[in-house]
């Protein structure tokens, strides 16, 4: 490494052009610098009184750099997370998000256990699963990853179909169904690539490219491709195949996110190294980079210690050797890299993979494991190595559903507004969507209706129903003395008995005559209620409300509409979201919808509603109206259809009959049930 310095020093003297271009990129970077706010330099131990600077608060700039950022940002530029770990029993773990335009986005998984199975995603492109006012899951398909803590702690999950490998037979592929939920936990401070690089080494490398304007160097572009950081933690949890027992692990390893810009980036070539060693806990991150009129070779990363602290690189040298050996099964390289002294590590790399990209650049890249030795310990990582190519945005965002200034009394399912849930309702918000999937595929139909929103609800609140409530939220959580379930009835009385104002009444019937003219008294409607509080990851809120069905006339319709609002505070309702910690009061939509005179109706699950399996999906069934599958007061017939590959090729695998002993009809203007 020395020599190689020297013969660095005595090529730049030589070189006039490229000094005066080092003294250039060097003065704009120190000048950069002066004025540029680290962004992780948050935190002052003798900050007395000030909760951020302590720690005790979450500063905002962390919540911001770690959620999914927005579409504005997604046009030019890159959102990934990256997580890798490793241990002594030869376990590695890889898994890469990067999103795209559209709620689209790339995943790519690799995992290998001490059992020699290896898993890995073969599907790369999925969509974003994303929810009403959640800004902290970043998904493709069956992937999520979730920040729990910004720049502490993550949670990575995966439920679904993927392919498994063994080392005995390798050209063998089976897919199984694997379901891991593994947590990551920092062990140390953040490596930011653009504030921790050695200012001589950007100078260095900068100088060494072709600048597109003379004696302008392209500080302001490096920032822009190079805006990453890394930092260093234990990635631990569980997983299981097939509903196998769990099979635990324990790894150590690094969380990459990068947000750098693509449009400078075309062309960039780069190789990185990853590696850890268990023994010692050293971990360490090198990597080498050229970007055409930006940087030739440039050399950056970090070592981490046993401790968690953080060593900048000074100097590197990376050196992959093709194989040797006869069989030409594996490849060696060596690094050699300072910080605060010199480390050597040399090793070998072993199964090769292909990660392609589509989503901000187009391509591929390859990913290694490496087993390799330093200061006489062994280790374990990855090195990743590839180039960018066409890194420009190929489609366009779609336009943005915007959240309307002032929220309407009601909405049908096919306008914007019906896709907010703080508007709609978990139900109302999912008809919604429907409804603008099925005028997009136009392969099903979602029978029409319209949401009678959360807006209404506040309008229909008058003082005695707070003053009711308020005391109810009392009794129910101990403020006050009082029997519950009376408490409860007598709120409930209140809610139906208060009249409908009559600017609800007229918007209900405007927007019903508009969807269904003349005929609208002549059709029966189910009426439900949405509450927002209702199906969340955490809570399922499922038959808690109330539901009416065959309801004909406005009168009729209006009193359902009540009886969904009064329905909140039935003493069930009531327990279930105290034991949740959820208020009692929230804004509730309902839902008026066009009933349709099933022959047959059911439910199907697109995966298994036990185990979460996608490619098991159930259909249970019976004649009538779906309401007796649902309540589940009939035995109905029971169809189980498993996946067969990537293709949704599907089988029969098992149909049970039903005794289906009653049925519920609708006829003229009653519902009919059926023995």
């Amino acid at each position: 490494m020395v020599l190689s310095s020297i013969a660095t020093i005595f090529t730049i003297l030589l070189n006039p052009i490229f000094w005066l271009k080092w003294a250039i990129a060097y003065v704009t970077i120190r000048i950069r610098s002066a004025f540029q706010t680290k962004r992780f330099d948050l935190y002052d131990i003798d900050a007395i009184g000030d909760p951020v600077k302590l720690g005790y608060i979450m500063p905002q700039l962390e919540k911001q750099l770690e959620a999914p950022f927005p579409d504005s940002h997604l046009q030019g530029a890159a959102d990934e997370v990256t997580f890798y770990g490793v241990n002594s029993k030869s376990e590695r773990f890889f898994v890469r998000l990067s999103r795209g335009l559209n709620q689209k986005a790339d995943a790519f998984i690799y995992l290998k256990l001490a059992t020699g199975k290896t898993y890995s995603l073969t599907k790369t492109a999925g969509y974003q699963q994303l929810s009403d006012g959640d800004c902290q899951i970043f998904s493709c398909g069956r992937l999520q990853m979730h920040y729990l803590c910004p720049m502490r702690r993550w949670r990575i999950f995966y439920c679904g179909m993927i392919k498994e490998t063994s080392e005995d037979e390798k050209d063998v592929e089976e897919l199984v169904f694997v379901k891991f939920a593994f947590s990551w936990k920092a062990s140390s401070d953040v490596y930011d690539m653009n504030v921790c690089t050695n200012p001589q080494e950007i100078a260095t490398a900068v100088a060494r490219s072709d600048w597109v304007l003379h004696l302008v160097p392209p500080i302001q572009k490096f920032t822009d491709v190079f805006n990453l950081y890394a930092q260093t933690g234990v990635i631990t949890g569980t997983i299981s195949v097939n509903d196998g027992p769990d099979y635990e692990i324990y790894l150590f390893g690094e969380r990459i996110r990068n947000l750098g810009k693509y449009d400078a980036s075309e062309g960039c070539k780069f190789t990185t190294i990853l590696g850890n060693s268990p023994s010692n806990g050293m971990h360490f991150h090198l990597s080498k980079f050229s970007v055409p009129h930006i940087c030739n070779n440039l050399l950056a990363g970090f070592l981490t210690e046993k401790n968690g602290e953080i060593q900048h690189l000074e100097k590197l040298e990376i050196g992959i050797k093709p194989p040797q050996t006869a069989d030409k099964s594996q490849t060696s390289f060596e690094a050699n890299f300072l910080t605060d002294r010199d480390y050597e590590v040399s090793g070998t790399l072993e199964e090769s993979v292909i990660i392609k990209s589509s989503q901000g650049w187009t391509g591929a890249f390859e990913l290694s494991f490496i087993e390799f030795t330093m200061e006489n310990r062994k280790g374990f990582g990855f090195i990743l190595s590839g180039d960018i190519k066409n890194p420009k945005r190929t489609i366009k965002p779609a336009p943005a559903i915007v959240f309307p200034d002032i929220v309407p009394l009601t909405v049908q399912f096919s306008e914007d507004a019906a896709h907010f849930g703080e508007i709609s309702g978990g139900k109302g918000s999912s008809l919604g969507k429907l409804t603008l999937l099925s005028e997009r595929e136009k392969s099903f139909i979602v029978p029409k209706g319209i949401i009678v929103t959360t807006a209404a609800y506040r309008e229909f609140l008058t003082q005695e129903i707070l003053e009711a409530v308020t005391f109810l939220e009392n009794v129910a959580y101990g403020n006050e003395t009082g029997d519950l379930k009376e408490v409860c009835a007598k709120v409930q009385d209140l809610l139906k008995k208060t009249s409908l104002p009559k600017k609800i009444r007229n918007n209900i019937v405007e927007d019903m005559k508009l969807i269904f003219g003349d005929e609208v008294d002549n059709r029966k409607f189910a009426v439900r209620s949405s509450a927002t509080g209702e199906d969340t990851t955490a809570m399922s809120a499922a038959g808690q409300m109330d539901t009416f069905l065959g309801v004909q006339g406005f009168e009729q319709i209006f009193l359902a509409v009540q009886k969904c609002w009064a329905s909140q505070f039935g003493h069930i309702a009531v327990e279930y979201k105290r034991r949740y910690g959820q208020v009692l009061n929230c804004p509730m939509a309902v839902v008026i919808q066009d009933m349709i005179a099933c022959d047959v109706s059911g439910v199907m699950f697109t995966c298994d509603p036990v185990t979460n399996n996608p490619s098991v999906i159930t259909i249970t069934a019976n004649y009538g109206l779906g309401e007796t599958v649902v309540s589940g007061s009939v035995e109905p017939d029971t169809f189980v259809l498993r996946r067969k590959d990537d293709d949704n090729i599907l089988d029969l695998e098992s149909v049970t009959v039903g005794r289906k002993q009653q049925k519920m009809i609708m006829q003229d203007r009653r519902i009919l049930q059926i023995l």
